[in-house]
């Protein structure tokens, strides 16, 4: 799923203006200071471009930037008109990424920003230097979304922190730079599938800030960034199986738009509203609104979501048993990808495209599309995708398994099985410590149980006494509290059950080692799942469980293998440094 895309209104603005205390005392009296103005023909034309891209009618609003640009061009070289191009090049620039043209909104980009950059040293006064400041921070936030959907998730970061860096010299008190800012975090983390720590940022940002203090003349406009983060709050709840919630985001977030006269954004929705229906299991109701959403997308030119959209269909015609229909669907929606370099999104149809070549029986292709899709996701950092592609692989392996007589090398191949499924299941079970309520991590453990399901069916396939064993003690491990709301980090909550395979469910063990560590230590800072949930949904973050250690003599602890490969392969922590015997205290 694509996820949410951030839309800044374009700032109209003269950066030069004459540094009197007049200028001075406008630019700390309201927000809108920042809106200056560069006369006629280019305030009508900013207005009506503007007016176009809301409607949305994305081919006229270029025209209009293009024919403000041509007679911007035609003007006397001064700061002040090196500026007025580099802002009509980056309101282009953003318009291009919404038409899906990423290589024309590059080229713009980067000759907005050398025009911007190059009168930062012109002396202006404080207006000016506000809204010199605005469309710097607009035009950066627009490179950072290029980046984030066709090259790099760490460079958009990196210009997202270049962006955060202005935000000292804005006189923002309603906090409206900052959340545009905000926004643009939320998506790299989206994209990176760090759920929890997305949720906790959008969240945060929707809260209204303590210290603004309004004006007494008039109520404090709407934040403009509110609907999208709202979007972005409803794709993260359906995406963690929150579905109810994720239609209540999706509604607040459709009356915003419509309060702002946003037609474009409401129509992106669409396809959200779709994914959520998809997810919750109505697969015919999913297909039509995704068909409604893919004529409306391919009549306004939006190659971007009409991709994402044959890639869901894609999917649900594959559910329906239409093989052929599903490769066309899969195959048209990779070409556009492609075409556009979003290499992510590329990445998670080939998943889809390796599935299909397994259900041909072409396990060499299927192996090389998730392979390669793998690379992508290691490649931009995005692990819990790697970790979907191992389970995917381990699937594969324990259904081959059970088609086929492997012969003299089936222990071999539960093993390799093993060794991929594990390490998955356990990154994926370890992902819920970024949610901060319980229910978030509940809804999130159920998705994850699948991935654990299998762990046991392969140990037990293997005949792995020992293994099974040392499962059980896993999940069965406490769970410290961390009396932190800042460090990601909460216990197993009671998983799922599975007709003829029982899971055990997180104990109630309080005994920790005696000299404990920190604050903490001792035995009533240990909780088992379910008193650490309670915990939890007071507020209360918790940590990792601990290790399990099995021997006294060793040293070794419960899954050290799986345990120490997940760390690697995904970079995220598993267990704690505490450590409980697997067998009871003695006094």
């Amino acid at each position: 799923m694509t996820a949410p895309d951030p839309s800044d209104p374009a700032a109209s603005a003269n950066p030069t203006d004459p540094a009197d205390p007049a200028a001075a005392t406008e630019a700390t009296e309201a927000t809108e200071a920042t809106e200056a103005h560069y006369g006629d023909p280019f305030d009508g034309g900013f207005a009506l471009a503007e007016h176009h891209q809301s409607t949305p009618d994305l081919g006229a609003a270029l025209a209009v930037y293009a024919e403000l640009l041509t007679l911007a061009e035609s003007l006397d070289d001064s700061p002040d008109v090196r500026f007025l191009r580099g802002h009509l090049l980056s309101n282009i620039a953003s318009v291009q990424l919404k038409a899906a043209d990423p290589a024309a909104a590059a080229r713009a980009l980067e000759r907005s920003l050398a025009l911007v950059r190059g009168v930062a040293d012109v002396p202006m006064g404080p207006r000016g230097r506000q809204v010199w400041l605005e469309v710097l921070l607009k035009t950066l936030l627009a490179k950072a979304e290029l980046l984030r959907s066709t090259r790099s998730l760490d460079e958009a970061s990196s210009c997202v922190d270049e962006a955060t860096a202005l935000l000292a010299e804005f006189h923002d008190p309603e906090g409206l730079r900052a959340a545009e800012v905000g926004l643009t975090r939320v998506l790299l983390l989206i994209d990176r599938s760090e759920w929890g720590a997305a949720e906790e940022l959008a969240s945060a940002l929707l809260s209204p800030a303590p210290t603004a203090v309004p004006r007494s003349d008039r109520p404090p406009a709407p934040s403009p960034t509110a609907p999208r983060l709202l979007d972005c709050l409803a794709v993260i709840c359906a995406s963690t199986g929150r579905f109810d919630l994720a239609d209540d985001h999706l509604a607040r977030a459709d009356d915003g738009f419509r309060a702002a006269g946003d037609n474009g954004a409401r129509q992106g929705l669409l396809a959200h509203r779709a994914y959520v229906v998809m997810l919750r299991g109505d697969l015919d109701h999913a297909e039509r609104l995704y068909a409604e959403a893919s004529a409306l997308y391919e009549e306004q030119g939006l190659a971007a979501d009409l991709a994402v959209c044959e890639q869901a269909r894609a999917f649900l015609a594959e559910q329906r048993g239409e093989t052929a229909v599903a490769q066309d669907l899969t195959a048209s929606s990779l070409a556009r990808f492609e075409r556009l370099g979003a290499a992510l999104a590329a990445a998670d149809t080939m998943l889809l495209s390796a599935q299909q070549a397994y259900d041909r029986g072409d396990i060499v292709e299927m192996q090389r599309l998730a392979q390669t899709a793998r690379e992508v996701f290691e490649e931009q950092r995005v692990y819990e995708r790697c970790a979907q592609v191992d389970l995917l692989l381990a699937m594969a392996l324990e259904d081959n398994l059970n088609r086929t007589d492997h012969g003299a090398h089936e222990a071999q191949s539960v093993a390799m099985a093993l060794g991929l499924a594990l390490p998955a299941a356990l990154a994926l079970e370890a992902a819920r410590y970024d949610f901060v309520t319980a229910h978030a991590r509940s809804q999130w453990l159920q998705l994850a149980d699948a991935a654990m399901r299998l762990a046991f069916r392969l140990a037990l396939r293997r005949g792995d006494q020992g293994l099974l064993f040392e499962l059980v003690e896993h999940r069965c491990a406490g769970a410290s509290l961390a009396l932190t709301r800042t460090d990601p980090p909460p216990p197993p909550t009671t998983p799922a059950h599975r007709p003829g395979l029982v899971f055990p469910a997180p104990a109630m063990k309080t005994h920790t080692p005696a000299e404990g560590t920190g604050s903490g230590a001792g035995p009533s800072s240990l909780l088992g799942g379910a008193a650490a949930e309670a915990a939890a949904t007071a507020g209360l973050r918790v940590a990792p469980p601990p290790r399990v250690r099995m021997s006294a003599e060793s040293g070794r602890f419960a899954l050290q293998e799986y345990v120490q490969a997940a760390e690697f392969r995904y970079h995220r922590r598993i267990v704690s440094e505490e450590e409980v015997p697997f067998w009871p205290p003695t006094t």
